[in-house]
């Protein structure tokens, strides 16, 4: 009986299986490389916070632009650093869901920040909010960085 696979038996079970080896040391190569310097993590918390206390001062206005301008600046310099660009929160699973607590963590602090400080008169709750905020991006960044790692290189 003829097959049709195109094949035309170049394809043998020691070429698959040198294929297969080769994308597993690719991706324990691209593994070595996804983690963002230390710096880039510390820059994006510090980041975080500084922008949180100058909505408590009421100098949100030049901060935002800055902010945007520092944030892009790190995630150019973090990509020039490694050599590699992706979406690191949302590249894997696993980063995807420290993510997503992430986020949900920054919309309640941010939140509860926000109403003390304009609703209930408590000063500096914005940019106490801000800084625990700031403290959870540096942690968040670097536990995404391992389980991207992980993930990459168990093929997730």
């Amino acid at each position: 009986m003829e097959t049709n696979s195109g094949n035309s038996g170049r394809l043998t079970p020691d070429s698959a299986r040198f294929a297969l080896d080769s994308v597993a040391a690719s991706r324990a190569r691209v593994a070595t490389h996804v983690a963002a310097p230390w710096w880039y993590h510390v820059g994006m918390g510090a980041a975080v916070a500084l922008v949180f206390s100058s909505m408590s001062l009421r100098e949100a206005s030049w901060a935002v632009p800055a902010f945007v301008l520092v944030v892009l600046g790190l995630d150019h310099a973090a990509r020039r650093a490694t050599g590699v660009s992706y979406q690191r929160f949302t590249a894997t699973v696993g980063a995807m869901r420290i993510f997503g607590g992430y986020v949900l963590a920054f919309v309640l602090l941010f939140a509860a920040g926000t109403y003390l400080e304009w609703r209930a008169g408590v000063q500096w709750a914005i940019a106490v909010a801000g800084g625990v905020i700031g403290v959870l991006t540096v942690v968040a960044g670097f536990l995404v960085d391992a389980v991207a790692r992980r993930d990459i290189r168990a093929g997730r």
